[in-house]
């Protein structure tokens, strides 16, 4: 089906309110909330804070590298990254708030001026997306690292739209890669997609916003179902 495009202004207002959320959670948490592990292998709650904040950096340098016309990726290389993110864990609560904070600040100030540029960027390798959809490639990242945090996200945690323009992001990056079974995604909300290899499809049934974890994280809540 057509891909599910909320008012731009809808995407940038709920990447602010999203990160909003993630730092009303972070700044309560002691140095032993920090260093717990999360649902990613290797990493602590650090590690994802390091990593946003590396990622809103790193989209500003994109932003800005279509002002001056000289592109640029998100990161130098894969490895500049992982250094990056090794390293910025290492760092207390305090200045890993604050690195959060003023990254995501610096990064919502340039949002709005790509509404409506159509011009390719590429975040990472082999991972490109029009300008104008890097506020939703930002909001996947916040929302979906927040729930590795540990937050459980409901229905109600993303506006009508939101939830369901996310899911078809990922949907629409995933395509039917080999590692992936052949999966048919329908929303409550009316959005039908499919990802995976060719063959005999499975169908998950529920509110984008459960799909979207399933999906991305695996992770299955009482209101998804199976059907054929």
């Amino acid at each position: 089906m057509p891909p599910v495009r909320p008012p731009f202004s809808d995407v940038v207002d709920a990447v602010r309110e999203q990160t909003a959320l993630l730092l009303g959670l972070t700044i309560s948490y002691s140095d032993e909330d920090w260093a717990a592990a999360t649902s990613l292998t290797g990493w602590s709650r650090s590690h994802v804070a390091a990593h946003l904040a590396e990622g809103a950096r790193g989209m500003v340098r994109v932003i800005r590298s279509l002002h001056s016309g000289i592109p640029r990726r998100m990161y130098d290389s894969e490895a500049a990254n992982q250094r990056a993110i090794e390293l910025g864990a290492l760092a207390d609560g305090l200045d890993l708030q604050i690195r959060l904070d003023t990254s995501a600040s610096e990064l919502q100030a340039e949002l709005a001026a790509l509404e409506d540029d159509d011009r390719l960027v590429s975040l990472r390798a082999g991972y490109q997306v029009p300008a104008h959809d890097i506020p939703l490639a930002r909001l996947s990242e916040v929302v979906l690292h927040h729930v590795d945090m540990g937050c459980i996200l409901e229905e109600s945690d993303l506006v009508p739209g939101i939830a369901e323009a996310l899911l078809a992001f990922h949907v629409e990056r995933i395509g039917h890669r080999d590692d992936y079974p052949p999966l048919r995604l329908v929303a409550d909300e009316g959005y039908i997609g499919s990802v995976g290899r060719p063959g005999a499809t499975t169908g998950m049934h529920g509110p984008s916003a459960d799909l979207l974890v399933w999906l991305t994280r695996g992770i299955e809540t009482p209101r998804l179902y199976r059907a054929e």
